[in-house]
């Protein structure tokens, strides 16, 4: 059990590690290849006091942040669902149209409130046919 509980605690270790190490290269990126908008001085001192402080953040304050932002992500989640779909059908009948054929044709119905009816639709449609293939 205790080699259980110390490969966990060395495991634990080399993350926090790795998760410093990667952060101070991040600095270190940006300072040499963007340092018109990452203004750093102090040397390695200052890309290691920066690293150690974005890991930090990026251990402790990041995922809280995350988790205030879920209604911002929810919405534009939501969005993002009615767009595409509405891409989806405006490509169809687009495409119909560019057919030119004169037994079939689509035109979507009642303005704003038809598209979005519609994608909906089409978009929990999409979600139960990925579902069950899964």
């Amino acid at each position: 059990m205790s080699s259980a509980k110390a490969e966990h605690r060395t495991s634990a270790l080399l993350k926090i590690i790795f998760r410093i190490v990667m952060n101070v290269g991040v600095v270190f990126f940006f300072e040499q290849s963007f340092s018109s908008f990452f203004i750093l001085t102090g040397g390695v001192k200052g890309i290691v006091l920066v690293g150690l402080t974005l890991a930090f953040l990026n251990w402790l304050v990041v995922p809280i942040l995350h988790i205030l932002s879920l209604p911002i992500k929810l919405f534009a989640w939501i969005i993002a669902f009615f767009l595409v779909n509405m891409g989806a059908l405006w490509l169809a009948v687009w495409f119909v149209t560019a057919l030119e054929l004169s037994t079939v044709s689509l035109t979507i119905g009642g303005g704003m409130i038809g598209w979005l009816t519609l994608s909906f639709i089409l978009g929990m449609c999409n979600w139960v046919v990925r579902a069950v293939l899964k």
